[in-house]
């Protein structure tokens, strides 16, 4: 009996403590700021969001494709978590600060960044469902500050290196897709047309370049390099069997470790520092193109006895593909602000323009306005020149409501 009674002492008692604790957290929870940065939200809506089931998921992917939500999805969307992970997902997109907090020694191809992306993506899928959902339902403001949030996931994400940013080009589209979709669902309405406008053109503008995200890889490769002096160690045994130039080989091998990785520092970024001159240049696409091919092939000339040989096997250099996608994400983007200005002119008129409105945004690929062709449920936007390699050129269609 006695024993059972200490153990109600020390149960109560036990109680007692977690409640004076929850209280004191809950009194700190009151005082402390909200976090100043993106990641901490994100990750709690990573935990929160609701693993939808096979038959949920296969709404959720038609969804995306254009079909209409039916009850069982909106049930889904409906559940607390869901709601409460929109909810943070939308505040998160609103800290300009983030910072995932990866661990740079496990190298730019890690399996953290892996997850990561895989998480950014359902995230970023989950919150263009509810746009189109909100659309669906005549929320047409709230669907598109939806796919705003989604471009601005999309910048919390390009800074994660070069992987990062071929993750954030894609959610940029989605977007754009999104947005077109919502503009051909809604009545025509100049002040939310302009109140998008001035979001999509001066508050978020268009998709970042690929030259910060080069730059960060090749900084986590240094990084990497410094904390596993193995991989310079083992670099340097390799050299001394390739190399043929005696003076040369003696030359690398007889540098520190810090000094091989201060050198190819300076040649890569020499190297990216022409890269981004090319891309930031007013020479036309097929010009860039050239430019860059030829840029590309004098790295590829690197042998693996130059410093710049041995950041080669850990910072993907592709800067040719990497330009091609940028391009195509600003035809789309660009393609995006001209529909805006034609869809004002069409609730302005009544009617849509016989030809496009003077001073839009070009098509990139040409420099040139976009060929304009009103259809029978709305307009196309078709690039005037094809991307290299691609067999067809890029179009653009959107729909006018009718209603």
């Amino acid at each position: 009996m006695r024993n059972i009674n200490h153990n109600k002492r020390k149960a109560i008692c036990s109680i007692c403590a977690t409640l004076f604790l929850c209280t004191i957290g809950a009194q700190a929870a009151v005082s402390s700021p909200d976090p100043d940065n993106a990641a901490l939200l994100y990750y709690q809506a990573f935990l929160l969001r609701p693993q939808p089931d096979d038959a949920t998921y296969h709404l959720l992917d038609a969804v995306l494709r254009g079909a209409e939500p039916d009850e069982k999805l909106r049930e889904y969307l409906n559940l607390i978590e869901c709601r409460e992970t929109i909810r943070i997902a939308e505040a998160a997109t609103e800290i300009p600060q983030c910072s995932w907090g990866i661990m740079r020694s496990a190298g730019v191809y890690n399996l953290t960044l892996t997850t990561l992306f895989g998480q950014v993506r359902q995230l970023a899928f989950l919150l263009e469902v509810d746009a189109r959902t909100l659309a669906f339902d005549g929320e047409y403001r709230g669907a598109l500050d939806r796919c705003l949030s989604i471009r601005r996931l999309a910048q919390h994400i390009a800074d994660e290196a070069v992987l990062g940013y071929f993750v954030s080009l894609p959610l940029h589209g989605r977007a754009f897709l999104c947005i077109q979709h919502v503009l051909g669902s809604m009545p025509p309405d100049r002040d939310t047309l302009i109140w998008l406008q001035g979001q999509i053109s001066t508050v978020q503008g268009v998709p970042p370049p690929p030259g910060r995200a080069m730059k960060i890889t090749l900084d986590d490769a240094l990084n990497f390099l410094r904390m596993h002096p193995e991989h310079l160690a083992t670099w340097r045994e390799n050299v001394s069997e390739l190399i043929e130039d005696e003076s040369a080989r003696q030359e690398i091998l007889s540098l520190t470790d810090e000094e091989l990785l201060e050198r190819a520092r300076d040649s890569y970024n020499s190297f990216l520092s022409s890269v981004n001159r090319v891309i930031g240049s007013d020479m036309p696409y097929q010009q860039k193109y050239l430019e860059l091919q030829e840029l590309e092939e004098e790295l590829e000339d690197h042998t693996v006895g130059d410093p710049v040989g041995i950041l080669r096997l850990f910072v993907w250099s592709n800067v040719v593909q990497q330009h091609d996608i940028y391009v195509r994400g600003i035809a789309n983007f660009n393609a995006v602000r001209a529909a805006v200005e034609i869809y004002i002119a069409k609730a302005d008129t009544g009617q849509l323009p016989e030809m496009l409105p003077p001073h839009l945004p070009k098509d990139p690929f040409s420099g040139q306005d976009f060929e304009y062709e009103a259809t029978s449920q709305g307009f196309v936007l078709r690039c005037r020149e094809k991307e290299i390699g691609e067999e067809r050129v890029w179009e653009y269609e959107f729909v006018i409501a009718q209603r």
